[in-house]
């Protein structure tokens, strides 16, 4: 069985997490393929770059939720299973913790897991195409001005929001900026995404749940400057004014690793009674 292993040294600086699961897959079996980011920093056969072909089973991805929204798309691409261990604050993506590397070994070695498919998004225009686990966001650029949105959905119109910006996310992202903004909590199972306006100027401004076939069209109406499109927390391009973004659902899937260790709602639960705390100092890394 080979694993990959992807690591944010920022999250795990003096690599001592990422030895001790190195050490722990090794010890029942398991062929490990670190990412070239680590070569010369820790001890393994094999390494791997994002533009290689290589041929693995399962890859660990340590760090926290950014840590996996940075490698999700890639392993999408080449159909290859994600587990995350959580070095992160809250950890919404992850699914194990470094104080159980020994048991997490023999879950993966006996294959003791189960693969989710989480649906993706794709943003058009001009031609070119984007993907997102969580989210599309359209957001002003002057962050002095507001800018006019249209939304149309299966070419029907919706509203026209007067705001700092719009939102479009998965089930996945249904627990990331989407519940910062006022959108709802949605379960990973659901065929359907949210799309919510960003402190729009208009008391019947909600949220929206669609289904996932539906496709959206998004169009700069007013401006100050052109809108930024972000793509899972990255700027990816510009929305000019009068023209159109059109978000869709993905034909890839990104696929998560589950250890059977509780139920979406039980985690749901536990991770938004951590977040509810307030950080200290250092907290806000980024993941």
């Amino acid at each position: 069985m080979n694993a990959g292993i992807y690591t944010n040294v920022y999250k795990d600086r003096d690599l001592s997490v990422t030895k001790r699961l190195l050490k722990s897959l090794s010890a029942v079996g398991i062929s490990c393929f670190a990412h070239e980011n680590l070569a010369g920093k820790v001890e393994c056969d094999n390494f791997f770059a994002e533009s290689d072909t290589v041929a693995l089973d399962i890859l660990l991805a340590i760090g926290g939720d950014g840590t996996m929204l940075s490698i999700a798309k890639w392993c999408a691409v080449k159909k290859i299973p994600v587990l995350g261990v959580n070095l992160g604050k809250v950890g919404f993506l992850t699914e194990a913790e470094p104080e159980h590397f020994d048991l997490l070994a023999k879950d993966i070695v006996e294959r003791r897991y189960i693969v989710e498919q989480r649906a993706m998004l794709c943003a058009e225009l001009n031609g070119k195409r984007v993907y997102a686990l969580n989210e599309i966001v359209i957001t002003r650029r002057n962050v002095s001005k507001m800018i006019m949105l249209q939304i149309d959905i299966a070419g029907s119109p919706v509203d026209k929001h007067y705001c700092d910006g719009f939102l479009v996310c998965t089930p996945t992202g249904s627990t990331a900026y989407s519940l910062s903004a006022g959108g709802p909590v949605i379960s990973p199972t659901a065929n359907v995404f949210s799309l919510t306006p960003i402190n729009s100027h208009s008391m019947h401004s909600r949220p929206i749940v669609i289904g996932d076939e539906e496709k959206i069209e998004i169009t700069l109406v007013a401006r100050a400057d052109d809108a930024m499109v972000i793509a899972d927390g990255k700027n990816v391009c510009n929305l000019p004014e009068k023209k159109t973004i059109r978000i869709f659902k993905a034909q890839k899937k990104a696929l998560f690793v589950r250890l059977r260790n509780g139920s979406f709602y039980e985690r749901l639960l536990r991770k938004l009674n951590t977040w509810s705390i307030t950080p200290k100092e250092g907290d806000l890394q980024n993941e």
